[in-house]
Formats: C-alpha cells, structure tokens, sequence
C-alpha cells in the first residue's frame, strides 16, 4: 500500500476546514490538532517524506509511533515573515 505523501495529507486537512454550506459563517483561523504516523522514503532520486492520520485510534505495543501534529491556519501577523 502507497503511503501518502505528508504535503498531500496536509493539504487534505486544510481543505476540509469550512463552514457548513449556507451557514453564513466564515471561517477565518483553525487549530488542527492531530496525531499523525511519520516517515521519509526515497522515490526515484527524492527523499519524500510521508504522514497519515493513524490506521487505528488504539494504542498497543505493535503500533508504529505516532507523532502529536498542531497546525495553525489563520491570517499572518503583521510584520511577520510568513
């Protein structure tokens, strides 16, 4: 099974924070809290690096590690650099 790439999945969730349809509610700023199983790999000459919500909310000894995510989505600062 292909693994997806971490930028794709990251675009995924950002894509699917909006308001309901005809709410009238605009969203403007979102904190995605969510564990993510890493990786790199090499396709081609590239290393690639890898991310996925986890296949399972459970937690047993045989699960790879999962990483803790928090990203923030909202207007940049004033003065900041991006």
């Amino acid at each position: 099974m292909r693994r997806a790439e971490l930028a794709d999945t990251l675009l995924q969730l950002v894509g699917g924070v909006e308001a309901p349809p005809g709410s009238g509610l605009v969203v403007t700023e979102a904190l995605l809290e969510i564990p993510l199983e890493v990786g790199s790999a090499v396709r081609g000459s590239e290393l690639v690096f890898l991310g996925a919500p986890p296949h399972t909310r459970f937690r047993a000894g045989v699960l790879p590690p999962v990483h803790h995510s928090r990203l923030r989505i909202g207007p940049a600062e004033e003065g900041s650099d991006g």
